[in-house]
């Protein structure tokens, strides 16, 4: 599959400080690695190496979607015990180019997900 990527105003920098992901009372991710993708007037994402997060806590999903700036994305579960935080992750596997450095990176969200910057 062929995906249009259109250009908008996304800026991707270092996050300034050390991320820590936390899910059902366990740290999943941390990393001083991270990258902030500011995008028009949406929230700041902050992008995680795939490598810092604990790969058991990560399920499979068939959930995937698409933006013209950034690609199609695809999505994890989080799962630790009988705690379920469904496509609760989203990375892009294929990015359009102009947020290449988010490969290899996922992004989380939800209400069972916390995410603290500590300073650097």
């Amino acid at each position: 599959m062929t995906q249009q990527c259109r250009d908008r105003d996304i800026v991707i920098t270092p996050t300034k400080g050390r991320v820590r992901v936390r899910f059902a009372g366990e740290v999943i991710a941390e990393t001083d690695k991270a990258l902030d993708l500011r995008e028009g007037d949406y929230p700041v994402r902050i992008y995680v190496p795939r490598a810092a997060v604990k790969a058991e806590i990560l399920a499979n999903s068939d959930h995937h979607t698409t933006c013209p700036f950034k690609g199609v994305a695809s999505y994890h579960h989080l799962k630790k015990g009988d705690r379920l935080a469904k496509n609760a992750v989203w990375y892009y596997p294929e990015p359009c180019p102009l947020v290449e450095p988010v490969r290899d990176h996922v992004a989380f969200w939800g209400e069972e997900v916390t995410l603290d910057v500590s300073a650097a």
